[in-house]
C-alpha cells in the first residue's frame, strides 16, 4: 500500500521541501519502493512507492503533463486497465508498461473532476491542476484507501495517514471531543467528516473534495451504494450465475498481476472461503499459492468455545491451492506492545489488535504484499438471514413467509418462539409502537446511560448536536429494509477515516483489499432479491448455489453463524481481568480523563462480565472506554 502527501499554499509562497521530507519520512514504511516528491511554486506533491502489481514497476510519481499542467500522486490499483485503455486509444503493449497512474492522468485529463467515478478499483489520488488553480483529491467508491487533510488560513496539507500532517509545525496535534464522543457513544455518522484528531478531516468513500488556490473548499459525493438497474428483476438462474462470474472477477482483479503470492484472512465463513475458492484458478495458472492466515485453537482442544479450525481444514482439503498459517494465541493479552499499536493506528486499535497484528506478520512473513479478507460480504452478496421473514411479511411476500417458516423450523436454524416474537410481534410493530415498548422496558434513561462515558461530556456533544442520538448503537431505530440495513451499513464504511486495519497492514508492508466491497459487488448486491437470501430454510443460498463446486460439500448445509475472529478471546480476558483493573485504577485518577471516562461505570461493566463464553456489548464497551483512556494518556504524554 503506497502512499501520497503534499502541502497547497493560498499566498502563493513556495512550499518547503524540508516540510515535503519530513512528511515522507513518517511515511517511509509505506514506500519500500522509493519516495519522491516535486515542488512547483506554491504546490507540492508526494509518492511513496510499494511494488504490489506488475505496473507498479513502471511508477515514477509524481506525474506531470507539462502541455495541461497538471501534476498526480496517486495510491491505486485500477481494475478495468484495459476498459479504459479502449476508450483512450491505447494499444495492448503500450498499456502493459503502462502503470495505474498514468491511466488516472489520462482520466482526469478527459472527464475532469467526473473521472473518479469512472474508475473501478481501490484508489486514492491528488492532482494538481494549475490552469484552473485547484487541487482535487478523491478517494475510491467504498473508501478502501485514504486521504486525510488539515485546512489551515493560508494553506491546505493532505497525507495518506495523519501523522505525516503532524510533521508539519502549523499542524495541530490534539484530540477531538466530538471524535471521542462519536467512539465512547459507538456513534458511526454516514455524513461527517471529521476524525479523531482537531483540525483533521479526510475524503470520504466516494467523493472528492476540491480545494482552488484562494482556500475556497467543496466536498461533493461522486457515488454512493445502489442497485445496479441492469441486475433488478432477472431469473434465479441468471442471479446465480452472474454471482459467481462477478465476485470471481472482483478476485481475480486482485490476485491476477501480482508481483508475489497473495494473502487471505481465512475465518472459515462463508465470504472468505469465497474469497479462497475463486483465487485458485488465477494462482494455479501462475504455479502460486493463497497464502491463508487463521487464528484457532490448539489442535488438542475440547471445550464449548466455537472455534474455526474444522471449518478451515475442509477447505485446505478442498482446496490444494491453499498455504496454511494458523496462530494459535498463547500468553497474547489486550495489554502486548499497546503502545506500538497505538503509533501504527494512529488512533484507538480495535478490541483484538493483536491477533490482527499476528496474522499480519505471519502473511508478511511468507512473502505476501496483499492480504484480502472477506469483511463486507454481509452488506453485499451475502446477507444474513435475520430480518429476512420480517421483510416478507411487510412487503406482501406471504408465501414466502410461510414456507421459509417452515423450512426454518426443519432444518433447525430457527425456532418457532424466536419467528413468532422476532418476526411477527415485534417486526411488525409500528415504529411509534416500538419506541414506547422500549421506553417501558428501558424508562426514560438514553441507550447509553449505563455505558462508561462521562454523562456531562455525553450530554453536551448531544445537546449541541455534535452527536445525534440516531447514530448512536443501540439507540431506538426506524424500521429499515434489508437492502436499507446494507446500504445504510455500506454508508458508515465509507465515512471511516481510514479503512479498517489498513494502517496495521501498511506498518508490516501489506496492501490490504476486501473483494466484498468491491463497486461492482455493492451495485449488483443491492440488486439481489431478499427473496434470494434464504431459500429451502438455509442462509447464504445464492453463495451455496453459485459456489457449490468451490464450497467443501459440508458448506451445503452447514449454518450461517458468525464464527469468532478470535474464538478463545472471551476466556483469555477473563484471565486479564486482574491486570486491566490494575491499570484502569491507575487511569481513574487521572482528572483530565474524568471529563470523559465514567470509570466506575467502567468497573461496574467489568464485575457484571459473567462467566458467558461470548463478548457482550458491555464487555467490548468497557474495553473500548480502557483503550481510549489509555490512548488519550499516552497521547497526551501522561504519566499514569
Amino acid at each position: 500500500m503506497s502512499a501520497i502527501f503534499g502541502v497547497l499554499r493560498f499566498d502563493g509562497g513556495p512550499v518547503s521541501a524540508d516540510d515535503l521530507e519530513r512528511m515522507s519520512g513518517a511515511l517511509a514504511h509505506r514506500g519500500p519502493d522509493g519516495r519522491k516528491f516535486v515542488v512547483t511554486g506554491p504546490v507540492g506533491l508526494g509518492h511513496c512507492l510499494m511494488r504490489v502489481n506488475q505496473e507498479d514497476l513502471f511508477e515514477q510519481q509524481p506525474l506531470h503533463d507539462h502541455e495541461a499542467d497538471l501534476t498526480l500522486v496517486a495510491d491505486c490499483r485500477i481494475d478495468n486497465r484495459e476498459e479504459l485503455a479502449g476508450v483512450f486509444g491505447i494499444g495492448t503493449a503500450a498499456l502493459r508498461d503502462m502503470p495505474d497512474s498514468a491511466l488516472i492522468l489520462r482520466a482526469y485529463k478527459t472527464w475532469g473532476e467526473d473521472c473518479a467515478q469512472r474508475l473501478i478499483g481501490d484508489f486514492a489520488f491528488a492532482i494538481w491542476d494549475g490552469r484552473a488553480e485547484k487541487l482535487v483529491l478523491a478517494r475510491d467508491h467504498t473508501g478502501q484507501r485514504s486521504v486525510l487533510y488539515h485546512q489551515g488560513g493560508d494553506f491546505v496539507a493532505f497525507a495518506t495517514q495523519v501523522d505525516a500532517l503532524w510533521r508539519l509545525p502549523r499542524v495541530p496535534r490534539e484530540l477531538s471531543e466530538v471524535g471521542l464522543g462519536h467512539f465512547l457513544l459507538f456513534a458511526r455518522s454516514e455524513t461527517s467528516n471529521a476524525t479523531l484528531f482537531a483540525g483533521i478531516a479526510f475524503v470520504r468513500g466516494g467523493s472528492i473534495v476540491i480545494v482552488h488556490a484562494s482556500g475556497s473548499t467543496a466536498d461533493r459525493r461522486y457515488w454512493e451504494p445502489h442497485p445496479d438497474p441492469t441486475w433488478l428483476n432477472r431469473t434465479e438462474e441468471e442471479y446465480v450465475d452472474r454471482y459467481r462470474s462477478i465476485l470471481a472477477e472482483a478476485v481475480e482483479c486482485r490476485v491476477r498481476r501480482l508481483i508475489a503470492p497473495p494473502a487471505l484472512a481465512l475465518s472459515g465463513g462463508f465470504d472468505s472461503a469465497a474469497i479462497a475458492g475463486l483465487a485458485g484458478p488465477a494462482l494455479t495458472a501462475q504455479g502460486r499459492k493463497l497464502i491463508a492466515v487463521s487464528c484457532v485453537m490448539s489442535e488438542d482442544y475440547v471445550g464449548p468455545l466455537r472455534c474455526p479450525r474444522r471449518t478451515i481444514e475442509l477447505c485446505r482439503r478442498h482446496m490444494p491451492h491453499l498455504d496454511m498459517h494458523y496462530f494459535v494465541r498463547t500468553d497474547e493479552t489486550v495489554f502486548d506492545k499497546l503502545e506500538q499499536a497505538f503509533a501504527e493506528d494512529n488512533g484507538i486499535p480495535h478490541l483484538t489488535y493483536h491477533i490482527t497484528h499476528a496474522l499480519f506478520e505471519r502473511a508478511s512473513a511468507a512473502g505476501a504484499r496483499l492480504i484480502m479478507d472477506g469483511l463486507g460480504g454481509n452488506a453485499t452478496l451475502n446477507p444474513r438471514g435475520g430480518g429476512v421473514l420480517k421483510d416478507f411479511l411487510r412487503t406482501g411476500k406471504f408465501y414466502h413467509f410461510f414456507s421459509e417458516s417452515i423450512a426454518y423450523l426443519r432444518t433447525g436454524n430457527r425456532s418457532l418462539k424466536d419467528i413468532l416474537l422476532t418476526d411477527i410481534i415485534v417486526g411488525q410493530a409500528p415504529d411509534w409502537l416500538r419506541r414506547i415498548w422500549r421506553r417501558l422496558r428501558h424508562g426514560a434513561k438514553p441507550a447509553w446511560a449505563d455505558w462508561p462515558i462521562a454523562p456531562s461530556f455525553a450530554a453536551r456533544l448531544i445537546d449541541t448536536g455534535a452527536v445525534v442520538p440516531a447514530d448512536i448503537h443501540g439507540g431506538s431505530q426506524p424500521y429499515r429494509s434489508k437492502h436499507a440495513q446494507a446500504k445504510r451499513a455500506l454508508l458508515a464504511l465509507m465515512a471511516m477515516p481510514i479503512h479498517h486495519l489498513g494502517n496495521e497492514a501498511a506498518a508490516r508492508g501489506l496492501d490490504r483489499t476486501r473483494p466484498m466491497l468491491d463497486k461492482r459487488i455493492v451495485e449488483f448486491g443491492q440488486a439481489i432479491p431478499t427473496d434470494l437470501y434464504i431459500k429451502n430454510g438455509y442462509d447464504r443460498y445464492l453463495a451455496r448455489r453459485a459456489l457449490i463446486d468451490l464450497y467443501p460439500p459440508e458448506f451445503q448445509t452447514r449454518g450461517s453463524e458468525q464464527i469468532a475472529y478470535s474464538p478463545d478471546r472471551p476466556d483469555a480476558f477473563r484471565g486479564e481481568l486482574p491486570q486491566l483493573r490494575a491499570r484502569i485504577d491507575r487511569l481513574a485518577g487521572n482528572r483530565s480523563l474524568q471529563k470523559y471516562i465514567d470509570f466506575e461505570k467502567l468497573e461496574t461493566a467489568l464485575d457484571n462480565m459473567g462467566d458467558g463464553l461470548t463478548f457482550t456489548l458491555k464487555t467490548g464497551q468497557a474495553l473500548r472506554a480502557f483503550y481510549a483512556a489509555s490512548y488519550m494518556a499516552w497521547f497526551r504524554r501522561e504519566n499514569v
